[in-house]
Order: structure tokens, then C-alpha cells, then sequence
């Protein structure tokens, strides 16, 4: 049986922080336990006379610092504990135990979509949201318009809530929940909202809130969301942290992607070298000694990647279904670019080596051999040479026409 023991929130205002290195949020040893009754009125519950058949534990001992400026990424599956987590955090849920501090104001991005009476409109309700937030009636006027523009929502602005459909409700709230700044945000599944654009403006919004100095968690099924947002994430499992790290090796570990599910049939070579050097704009080989270990049909994949935290991962080359060969031996895969077009930089080196699927195909492609930095075996690649203002450089050829004085 799981012990009740005291526990302890404590806000601190963001004036009286003196230290500029201090956490913006913090928890020790934060458990919480839900309680499972039998069958019983809500007044015999509050009395006392019905006995709790079994505890619920749905944080076990959680202890998190989330450092000033930055957001820490919370990723599980369902029922895993991300979302008590996060109401626990902003005092949504009381703690059975533990200690909890807060330095600042803070915002909870919960329950997308379910914005309260649906007889509002969506003025209405962003005013009441606003008022209670503790916005003073002299700027209630910006900042609903500041919401009506972010929202996209045009005339149904002014429509009752109930008219609209999810994604409407949740851009409203999204829109409305950050348009004042705060300290502190938390996060749950909030980025997914509407469309690719709205998406983005989402991302953007967020971005600049960090830029300002806010804080914040995100809890999320989205591992690309913690490559994009946050340095630092953790995995909960059924109320446990299992671990903490830096995104990358947390990712990893959340998709669980290991070489065995690879099958047999052809692999690099094992001096294959962990790291490239190249020269932007010149003439570049690579080199990928192959062997086949079954006779059968090899196509060849690489990729370019570049990482920044805030951005996410962008592709700069990628090509797939590069003929090997289909009987078994050694080979060599010779890739040749001509003016390698990255600008100087770290990168990252992605190649794939997998079963040949005639065009049209429906049978799932076997993969024989990865290196990616999703396996744990990634392969870096440097690039050498003066800077540049974007990631790309083209090798154009232009002149100036003179067409009249």
C-alpha cells in the first residue's frame, strides 16, 4: 500500500529571483496516488464511510528541474503519467507527496478543444479567459484582437463555441492561453493544432516565448517535438522516470530501434569510418565498402542531415533505391557529387542498405544494414570552408543583361 506522506508547493515570485542560474521549476519526490472507491455516494466518499478498494500510483517519486529559458521534454504512452505530470506541476492535481517550486508565472496549455460553455462566442470567451488570468480591462481590447488575428477564426470569432469544430476550439484556445507571456508553460499535446500552417505559427509563438526567457514542459507522443523544442527530455513509464538525458539519446531509447531487427543479407563493412571530411563547393567521393552475404537484389540510401535544437532536423540530400547488386560478394558503393552544395558545418551522415522493391510493390521493404544516428551508430560528416549566410549553395552561373539605357 502506497504511503501518504506531506507535501509542499511553493511559488516565488519572478522579482524576487537573484540568482540568474536559478530553476524555474522544479519537483522532488513527487508522487501521486488516485484513489479507487467502491460503489458510493459522493457525500458517504467525503464522510469517510466507503473504504477505497485500491490505489492508483501514478507518479512514483518523480524529481525534475526544468533550468530558466528552457523547455523539458516529457514523452511516454498513454496511461504512462506525462499528463498528471504536468497538471500536478501547475496545480491542477494536488501532489500526495512531495515538494514542488515555482519561480514566476505559469501558464497550462491543457485539454485542447475543450474550452467551457459552448453557448460563448469566441470573444466572449477569450475575455473571460483573459480576465481570469488577471489581464486589466484597459488592454482586454489588444489582446482580443491579438487572439482574433492569431486564431485565424474571422467572423466565427464572434460565432457561439458550439459552432465549431475541434481544430477551431483549439486554435481559439491555443491562441488565447498564450497570448499573455508568462514565466512558465506547460505543455500538453499542444503543437499539433490545425493544419502544417497553424502548426508552424504554433512552433513560432513558442519559440519566441523561449527567446524571451520562459520556460516550460512539453509532454507529447511526438519524439520529433522534443528534437525540435528541447534540449533535455525524460521517458515516464507507468508513473516511473526510466530516463533522463539529452533529446537525441531519449529518442532513441523511446522508439526502441535496435540493429537486430535488421535481417541478413548485406551489411557495410565494419572499418566503415565514423567520421567524413569534405570541402564545400569542390568535387567530393565517397567510399562505402559492401558486402553481400545472401544473393539477392541491394539498393543503396544515404542521407544529409542537419540538427539544431528549436528547429528540428533538416534533410539537405537524401536519395534512395541506388543500385548495389544481387549476388553474393564484396562490393564498393561510390558516391560522387560533383560541387558538394552544404555550407561548412557538422553534419549528419545517414546510409541504408535494404532489399530492392520493384516500383508498385506492396511488400514491406527488409532492411539489411543503417547507419543513423536512430540506431546509436551515426556517422558524422564535417565540412570544411568559408562561411555562409544559408545551409545550401547551389553551383549557378549568372550575368547581367543590359536591356536599355
Amino acid at each position: 500500500m502506497t504511503s501518504i506522506s506531506k507535501y509542499k508547493i511553493t511559488t516565488v515570485q519572478q522579482e524576487n529571483i537573484q540568482s540568474q542560474g536559478i530553476a524555474a521549476l522544479s519537483c522532488y519526490g513527487v508522487s501521486k496516488v488516485f484513489p479507487i472507491y467502491d460503489h458510493g455516494s459522493a457525500w458517504q466518499i467525503l464522510l469517510g464511510k466507503v473504504k477505497t478498494q485500491q490505489n492508483i500510483l501514478a507518479l512514483n517519486n518523480i524529481s525534475l528541474t526544468v533550468p530558466k529559458g528552457k523547455i523539458i521534454g516529457v514523452i511516454g504512452r498513454n496511461g504512462s503519467g506525462k499528463s498528471t505530470l504536468l497538471r500536478v506541476l501547475g496545480g491542477n492535481y494536488t501532489p500526495t507527496s512531495g515538494q514542488i517550486l515555482k519561480y514566476g508565472d505559469l501558464s497550462g496549455l491543457f485539454e485542447l478543444g475543450g474550452v467551457g460553455n459552448p453557448y460563448l462566442t469566441g470573444k466572449e470567451y477569450a475575455q473571460r479567459l483573459l480576465t481570469l488570468q488577471g489581464v486589466k480591462s484597459s488592454r482586454l481590447k489588444y489582446f482580443i484582437e491579438e487572439i482574433r488575428e492569431f486564431s485565424e477564426l474571422e467572423a466565427n470569432f464572434d460565432r457561439p463555441i458550439r459552432t465549431y469544430s475541434t481544430g477551431m476550439a483549439a486554435r481559439l484556445y491555443f491562441a488565447t492561453a498564450t497570448a499573455v507571456e508568462y514565466d512558465i508553460y506547460l505543455i500538453d499535446e499542444a503543437l499539433s493544432v490545425g493544419d502544417e500552417h497553424f502548426q508552424n505559427k504554433c512552433w513560432q509563438r513558442i519559440r519566441e516565448r523561449l527567446s524571451h526567457g520562459a520556460s516550460g514542459v512539453l509532454v507529447t507522443h511526438d519524439w520529433t517535438a522534443l528534437l525540435k523544442l528541447c534540449e533535455e527530455s525524460c521517458i515516464l513509464n507507468k508513473g516511473n522516470m526510466v530516463n533522463y538525458g539529452s533529446s537525441e539519446t531519449v529518442v532513441r531509447d523511446y522508439l526502441n530501434l535496435s540493429t537486430a531487427e535488421l535481417a541478413e543479407g548485406a551489411k557495410f563493412s565494419s572499418n566503415l569510418p565514423q567520421t567524413w571530411k569534405a570541402k564545400s563547393g569542390e568535387h567530393t567521393k565517397f567510399c562505402f565498402p559492401v558486402e553481400l552475404t545472401k544473393s539477392v537484389p541491394v539498393v543503396f540510401g544515404y542521407g544529409v542531415e542537419f540538427f539544431r535544437v528549436g528547429v528540428g532536423w533538416e534533410i539537405l540530400l537524401l536519395e534512395n533505391d541506388i543500385p548495389v547488386a544481387s549476388q553474393e560478394g564484396q562490393y564498393q558503393v561510390n558516391l560522387t557529387i560533383p560541387s558538394l552544395p552544404i555550407a561548412p558545418g557538422n553534419y549528419y551522415f545517414s546510409l541504408f542498405l535494404s532489399q530492392a522493391v520493384p516500383v508498385g510493390s506492396k511488400e514491406p521493404r527488409v532492411g539489411y544494414d543503417v547507419r543513423s544516428w536512430t540506431y546509436g551508430n551515426r556517422l558524422d560528416l564535417i565540412v570544411e570552408g568559408s562561411s555562409r549566410s544559408s545551409l545550401m549553395s547551389l553551383p549557378l552561373n549568372w550575368h547581367k543583361l543590359e536591356i536599355s539605357h
